[in-house]
């Protein structure tokens, strides 16, 4: 049992990884394509273009990870099926049962993979490569690896060391020179942020003023920023879930709750992400039906067409459900685990019926 066992695994692990290189092979060259229109502008190039490509790959790993496992079990099982070997297992008494926790087990390896991925690597190539797209595409800034993000203003440099909960500016320095190239005014604080009138307001500011016979020091609660940071600026400081780690995201989902703000969008990234695992194990679950009961007489392309379009609505329908729940003001883990209860159930009514 030891060597079907292995022998099952394998196979699925082959079906997998082929699955896994055709799907992000072609959105990868889809997501090139679609980078090729930007380059020319500002300092964009064929080489950053690659760059973005490459960084962003693991996260498109984790886009297609439930497809792919869905897919590649029905390759695998599929191949099975067609040589008669799953019939023969099932005469030596394989049961369905025995060949679904073989092939979740041999799933478990992927579900550690995109969990690891999650935290550890994505977050961090994403933001890498977001920041460097907007930064060459407008060329309003420089973000420094240790110095944070830079901007000069007519005579004004502008200095934010990270940004923070709800789109607060943290750690911010303001130099500002007169046409002589004299300090006039530094201003710190400790954050700003857009208040309700649309205005920047700096907190717990320090301003020192340089005049002819004098040094100015004045500290203040609230300082009014005339012009700080556009559009295009705030963008490349904002942070989007896909940024940000599991725990990141938690401690995130707190700070903008403390600040009476809607954790809505990053509560739901975190159950998308955290039942990324459940979904590739409903998709490995899912994929049983496919090649049993009449798997003998069924077409492989025909079958694969069928898991893809399986998939691919599954997937839509997932993010769909998603973002309808938050305008309809669902909490997120009913609109997460809602498509994901709906697959395992039609994967065990299915299966019921196998002879």
């Amino acid at each position: 049992m030891r060597i079907l066992n292995r022998y099952i695994s394998i196979r699925l692990a082959f079906g997998w990884l082929l699955v896994f290189l055709i799907l992000t092979a072609l959105f990868s060259i889809l997501e090139l394509v679609g980078q090729l229109d930007d380059i020319g502008k500002g300092s964009y190039q064929v080489s950053d273009a690659f760059k973005y490509v490459a960084y962003t790959f693991p996260g498109r790993v984790l886009n297609v990870a439930a497809v792919s496992s869905l897919l590649g079990s029905i390759v695998a099982l599929g191949s099975l099926a067609n040589s008669d070997e799953l019939l023969a297992m099932r005469s030596c008494g394989f049961s369905v049962l025995r060949i679904a926790r073989v092939a979740l087990g041999a799933g478990s390896v992927i579900m550690l993979g995109v969990l690891l991925l999650a935290q550890f690597v994505v977050p961090s190539l994403e933001r890498q490569a977001i920041v460097d797209r907007e930064l060459a595409l407008s060329e309003v800034g420089s973000l420094l690896p240790s110095g944070g993000f830079w901007t000069r203003d007519s005579h004004r440099f502008i200095n934010v060391r990270s940004s923070s909960y709800g789109g607060v500016l943290t750690d911010i320095s303001i130099y500002e020179f007169d046409e002589q190239g004299k300090p006039t005014s530094y201003v710190t604080a400790r954050e700003a942020e857009i208040d309700q009138d649309g205005q920047w307001v700096a907190r717990d500011a320090r301003q020192t003023t340089f005049t002819d016979q004098r040094i100015i020091e004045q500290d203040l609660p609230t300082l009014p920023l005339e012009v700080f940071l556009n559009t295009r600026q705030v963008d490349i400081l904002s942070i989007t879930p896909a940024m940000l780690t599991l725990d990141e995201l938690y401690l995130y989902i707190r700070g903008l709750q403390s600040r009476g703000q809607s954790p809505d969008q990053y509560l739901l990234a975190l159950w998308q992400k955290t039942t990324l695992p459940l979904k590739i194990a409903a998709m490995i679950f899912f994929s049983l039906p496919f090649v049993f009961g009449s798997a003998r007489e069924a077409n492989p392309a025909r079958r694969v067409t069928l898991g893809t379009v399986v998939g691919i609505s599954y997937y839509y329908f997932d993010q769909a459900l998603g973002y309808m729940g938050l305008l309809l003001g669902l909490h997120p883990a009913f609109s997460t685990l809602l498509p994901l209860a709906i697959i395992t159930l039609m994967a065990m009514w299915l299966l019921l019926r196998v002879p």
